[in-house]
This record gives C-alpha cells, sequence and structure tokens, in this order.
C-alpha cells in the first residue's frame, strides 16, 4: 500500500444522483465517507435530463438552483404522426442539465462532510475479511463498505459479481440543438415524445435552459437504426438535423429479475443496480431512493444491528421493484397495443390524471392497477400475453 493510504466507514464508486445521495445522508449521520468519480467535475452525461416532480419529492434537499424548465404541457404522437397537447395544472417535471445537477448533489455531499475526489478512476477493488481495499490514480483506500453508484458497466457490479446483464440493457441516442429563431418560446414548459415508432421505446424532446435535448431509445436490437429514427423525429418535430451538437449514445441498465445487487459489505444503487423504470426510461426517482435506503442499510450495518448489507435488497424490493415489476406490465401491453394505448391518453382525462398523478408522485402503478377494479385480471393477463416474446 501507499503512503496515502487512508481507512473509511463507506466508499462509493460514482457521483451522480444514487451515489451523492447517499454519500450526503451518511456523512451527515457521522459516517466517514471517500466518493470517487472517474470524470472531472462538472462533467456531462448522457441524459434527457429530465426530473420527474416524484424524483424532486423524494429528494430532502431542494432542486430549485439547477431546474431550467418546469414542465406543465406534452405534445403526445403516434409513430410521427396525429400529435396532440396536454396540460396539467401543477408541475409534471423539470429539466436540467446533468452537468449542474450531478456537481449540485455533489457539492451537497461534500458539505455534509463527504470527501469527494473527481478525475479519480477506479481501476482495482479488492475484497477481504470485511474489508474493502480501492485502487485509484495510485492510491488505495480501505473502508468498511462499498456502495457501486457507478452505472450497468461499473467495475463495482463487476468486482463483486452482483447486478444484472449489462448486454440486455436498452439503448438511446441524443444530442442537443440551440434554442434559437423562436423554437425555445415553442417549447417552453412543455416537452414532447412520440410514441409506438420505436420498439421498446420512444422518441422524446425536453427543453433546456439555451437549448433543447431531443432523443430516441428502444430495445437494444434497435440501436443500429437509431441515428435515422433520431433524423425522423427532428424533421417530425421541424429542428434541423445539421445543428444537432454533442450526439452520444448510452444504455439504460435495466435490472433482470432477481438479480442480486447487495452481498457482505458491498451493494449497488442507481444504475448500476439497473433500477430504471421500463416504460419511461426515467432512472433519477430511483437513483435518489435507493441512494436514501443504501444509506439507511449501511448505517445499519456499521452499528452492528445487521451482519450485512442483503437487508438492502429487500427495502429495494419493497419500495421500487413493485412498481419497476407493473411498469414492466404496462410497458408490455403498450408495446402490443401502441395505437390503442395513445388514443386512451388522448381522450380518457381519468387515465391521463393518473399518469400525471405517476409523474407528480401521487400516485404509483400499484395504485393505478389496484384502480382498474374488476378488470384487474383481464389486464395481467392481457400483459402476459403481450410479453411473450418481448425482451426481460
Amino acid at each position: 500500500m501507499s503512503a496515502n493510504d487512508s481507512t473509511y466507514d463507506t466508499i462509493i464508486v460514482g457521483a451522480g444522483p444514487a451515489g451523492s445521495t447517499a454519500a450526503r445522508l451518511l456523512a451527515r449521520g457521522g459516517a466517514k465517507v471517500l466518493m470517487l468519480d472517474r470524470a472531472a467535475f462538472p462533467r456531462d452525461k448522457p441524459c434527457g435530463g429530465g426530473v420527474t416532480n416524484q424524483a424532486a419529492r423524494a429528494l430532502d434537499i431542494d432542486l430549485a438552483p439547477v431546474i431550467e424548465q418546469t414542465i406543465t404541457k406534452a405534445q403526445v404522437s403516434l409513430k410521427l404522426g396525429g400529435a396532440f397537447d396536454r396540460e396539467w395544472p401543477e408541475p409534471l417535471s423539470y429539466t436540467t442539465r446533468r452537468s449542474r445537477l450531478d456537481a449540485y448533489l455533489a457539492e451537497q455531499a461534500s458539505k455534509a462532510g463527504a470527501d469527494f475526489r473527481d478525475a479519480s478512476p477506479v481501476r482495482e477493488i479488492e475484497a477481504s475479511d470485511g474489508v474493502v481495499t480501492v485502487r485509484s490514480n495510485g492510491d488505495s483506500y480501505r473502508a468498511r463498505t462499498l456502495i457501486g453508484a457507478d452505472g450497468a458497466n461499473g467495475i463495482t457490479a463487476r468486482s463483486a459479481g452482483l447486478g444484472s446483464d449489462p448486454q440486455r440493457a436498452a439503448v438511446a441516442l441524443e444530442a442537443n440543438v440551440a434554442a434559437e429563431n423562436g423554437l425555445g418560446d415553442r417549447w417552453d414548459s412543455k416537452i414532447a415524445v412520440d410514441l409506438g415508432g420505436i420498439p421498446g421505446g420512444f422518441g422524446w424532446l425536453f427543453p433546456k435552459g439555451d437549448h433543447i435535448n431531443v432523443g430516441v431509445g428502444g430495445w437494444k436490437q434497435v440501436g443500429p437504426t437509431l441515428r435515422a429514427r433520431l433524423s425522423a423525429l427532428c424533421s417530425f418535430l421541424e429542428i434541423d438535423d445539421s445543428k444537432l451538437t454533442g450526439l452520444r449514445g448510452h444504455h439504460l441498465p435495466l435490472r433482470d429479475r432477481g438479480a442480486p445487487i447487495a452481498r457482505g459489505n458491498t451493494l449497488l444503487v442507481g444504475d448500476a443496480a439497473g433500477l430504471v423504470d421500463p416504460l419511461s426510461g426515467e432512472g433519477i426517482h430511483a437513483a435518489f431512493v435507493s441512494g436514501r435506503l443504501a444509506s439507511d442499510a449501511v448505517e445499519r450495518y456499521l452499528s452492528g444491528e445487521t451482519d450485512d448489507l442483503t437487508s438492502y435488497d429487500a427495502a429495494v424490493g419493497r419500495e421500487l421493484m413493485l412498481d419497476i415489476e407493473l411498469s414492466h406490465k404496462f410497458q408490455a401491453v403498450f408495446q402490443r397495443f401502441p395505437r390503442v394505448s395513445v388514443a386512451v391518453l388522448r381522450f380518457s382525462d381519468r387515465f391521463w390524471g393518473q399518469m400525471c398523478g405517476l409523474a407528480r408522485g401521487e400516485m404509483t402503478y400499484t395504485q393505478i392497477e389496484a384502480r382498474l377494479g374488476v378488470f384487474r385480471h383481464f389486464f395481467n393477463g392481457l400483459a402476459k400475453v403481450s410479453a411473450v416474446g418481448l425482451p426481460r
């Protein structure tokens, strides 16, 4: 070991929303926390930058300093046609830039007492006798616990034998365009979603401060077609494809049913655990929640209340996985019947209100399913049939 060896209660690999949330809560509780990230901050990250009101409500700090737009309206279309607008009187979601959001969250963790070191890629992880050793930039750090917040392809999951198969992740392609010549005014407080045209996904537009983010995503097998699909979406939305900047692709990790996310003194949070909503592709809400659940589990372990961190897996099952599993069902039905699904979204005020309640954190997929009443069994049967042959 080097002369710079240091010992911590917890080492967190990755400083995204999940990692920073866990770091802040643990440090605030008195734990000695080290958070490492391979990138120099502030850094951007492939992400539409949509933060649902549900996600914002799951956090105990104010996101106002990094919010760029408050969304109350949506333009919905089916296969690049038949666009219609729907609106809600209260905020449905917010848009931000990951460069600003993640830097702000890491700053809050540092203020709480966490030791944050950016530009510190983790090269090696070793575990023995209840101690984890992490090596980065030639230095070694030791801790009693380890939290992997480094994404689906991160070193933590590989080293610990945790997580899902990254080859099963969904894929997305996105870019930005300057909000000029009236484009920004047109999309003020309004997003766009194009449904039914991409297997396993959709196209989107999210307005920011001085630019607009557009993207497409779906199941992994559609990856080679995404560039052409993005161009078609831009044409439909009257955006000049030649003015796109920052074109980049990324994976949307989806947790395999039963995939382990905690073992011994190591656990995974956020994207590293595959905690993404299959229907919407949204992962920031689960990042905040899993960060909180991770801090709870680690605190109990450090205090000697538990012998390992497996209670975290059970907590994620209770607070997140029930809804994620139901989201799989809604996605399966939507993928089989997109035209009917969009028609219901357009003409049913009740269903639109439920979707808004979901985005606002006032409802869950579980509650929506319960409200189906006598049609609940029919829905579950339809979802089972619809899921046959679909990636899972």
